[in-house]
């Protein structure tokens, strides 16, 4: 039964219980007048229905009045939903409102970084224009190798080539990670905008370079002249950050060539001071290096290479061998440099691209890079300017 009818239905048990009661009335009256057996029967029923009325009718209204406070109930319940929904759908509003102005103003933000990036590609563009132009017109200077001057007794401490506080090439002793004492490094401080460490220095043959692992992990030679670092110290050092790698070299008829590769890093001994990075290859060298990336360390008495025998003891060097020489460093040369009597059996392609020509002089270094405009992202035209 709907709420809303309830009161039509007591209304109408009230009436029926009235017509009863009249009836009843009535029944006593005639009663009265034709007292009778049958008519006593017929009292004794019309009681009966009376009482069983007058207990419908008071269940009925206490039914009436649960149902009344249920409707309550339904109704504050109604209302309370209401009012949790309105304020919910309120809070909802906000937020999506604080969420569209957010991304209003980071779309915006956006736009300045992308404009602030273009400003900084458009840069690096230039400044990589001006280096190619620089490099090209340094192709035919002739190498300046300086023989350091200074005791090793009154060399300046540095943290790095870079941070060296002198324009000066020349000695300096570097504090090394996981190498207990100080080690005297050669710094290039003019070319290419100074601050390379170098680790192999050839230009006289002075040197014998046909050594075994423990001369080249330790080094040998004189820094600042012929000499090479040590692979121990080009590891340490490579390991901790990205770091740049450029050699020049310049043969026998003057001819200036180098190769510039974007990172360089050497891994632990462990490893064998494997290649592990070698980047894009620039300059006017051509990329000999590539060819033996990823590789180990190989010298005459450790065989890493990939090839059936020792490339070391059949070229009388040590380097990142492949399969042998794609091309390599290290020549070995007579000091008289005579072009086509070798000390050992090894030899450089030169640049030119012709065989058993031998390179005079080269240079090895590595410096810590500046990766601003490597990590620069491409900027999508269309962020410019784009609003919500």
């Amino acid at each position: 039964m709907a709420v809303r009818n309830f009161p039509h239905f007591l209304m109408a048990v009230v009436m029926i219980c009235k017509s009863v009661y009249s009836l009843d009335t009535n029944i006593s009256s005639v009663e009265a007048v034709n007292a009778g057996f049958g008519y006593e029967l017929v009292q004794a029923r019309l009681d009966s229905l009376q009482f069983s009325f007058l207990e419908l009718f008071v269940h009925v209204k206490e039914l009436g009045e649960t149902v009344l406070n249920n409707q309550r109930t339904i109704e504050q319940g109604q209302l309370q939903s209401n009012q949790l929904v309105h304020r919910h759908q309120k809070q909802i509003t906000d937020r999506v409102e604080d969420l569209e102005n957010g991304v209003s103003a980071n779309v915006s933000l956006i736009s300045n970084y992308a404009k602030q990036i273009l400003d900084l590609q458009t840069i690096c563009a230039n400044h990589d224009l001006i280096k190619e132009e620089l490099y090209k017109m340094k192709q035919n200077v002739t190498f300046n190798f300086e023989t350091p001057k200074k005791s090793n007794n009154n060399l300046s401490n540095i943290e790095s080539c870079q941070t060296a506080k002198s324009s000066t090439t020349g000695l300096f002793k570097m504090t090394i990670a996981n190498i207990v004492d100080p080690v005297t490094v050669f710094c290039e401080m003019q070319r290419f905008g100074g601050g390379w460490l170098v680790f192999q220095q050839r230009f006289d043959g002075s040197v014998d370079f046909y050594r075994g692992w423990n001369g080249y992990k330790a080094g040998f030679g004189s820094v600042g002249q012929e000499f090479w670092l040590g692979l121990e110290a080009i590891h340490q050092i490579t390991k901790q950050g990205t770091y740049e790698m450029i050699v020049e070299l310049e043969d026998f008829k003057g001819n200036y060539s180098y190769a510039r590769y974007s990172e360089f890093a050497v891994g632990s001994e462990a490893e064998k001071y494997a290649l592990q990075k070698l980047g894009s290859c620039s300059g006017t060298a051509g990329d000999y290096l590539s060819y033996h990336k990823g590789m180990k360390f190989t010298t005459r008495d450790s065989d890493n290479d990939d090839y059936s025998a020792n490339c070391a003891v059949n070229y009388h060097g040590a380097w990142w061998y492949k399969s042998c020489h794609h091309r390599k460093l290290q020549p070995v040369i007579k000091p008289n440099f005579s072009k086509h009597m070798p000390m050992h059996k090894g030899h450089y392609q030169k640049f030119s691209g012709k065989l058993n020509d031998f390179s005079r002089k080269q240079k090895a270094a590595f410096r810590k890079s500046d990766t601003l405009c490597e990590i620069l992202p491409t900027v999508d035209q269309a962020l410019l300017g784009k609003t919500v």
